[in-house]
């Protein structure tokens, strides 16, 4: 609980104060780095690295070193928005691209409305906050 009010006390000071964007970018991809990794690593989808995050253009971009693979998967989302249904904060994941073509089929071809995340594992109440929305 203390961590997600300081959490959202520190993202909300660096808004209000107008610090640089690009530094709270890279401190938004650290957090949302270690996130997305606790989210893959429970669900045994493999390890991710560098999250990265531009919230003026609102994309993100990680590596996903895929379980029992060898190769890494280079992720990239082309849009991303938060939902909120009953309480519960999601983040809407839109034109995503990889390196693997038949992956980027199976997104093109199945998930137009987006992939839907659930935000609760990053922050009850501050996934917005976080990604500055």
């Amino acid at each position: 609980m203390l961590k997600r009010l300081l959490l959202i006390l520190f993202l909300f000071a660096n808004t209000v104060y107008g610090i640089d964007l690009s530094t709270m970018d890279t401190i938004r991809s650290k957090i949302l780095t270690s996130a997305v990794s606790l989210y893959f690593g429970t669900r045994g989808y493999g390890k991710v690295d560098n999250v990265t995050v531009d919230t003026t253009k609102k994309t993100l971009s990680f590596t996903l070193l895929p379980e029992g693979e060898k190769q890494p998967l280079s992720v990239a989302i082309g849009s991303y928005m938060t939902l909120t249904v009953n309480k519960e904060e999601y983040l809407i994941l839109q034109k995503v691209q990889t390196n693997r073509i038949w992956l980027n089929r199976i997104f093109a071809d199945h998930m137009e409305e987006g992939i839907k995340v659930p935000l609760g594992i990053v922050s009850k109440g501050a996934g917005s906050l976080l990604l500055k929305l």
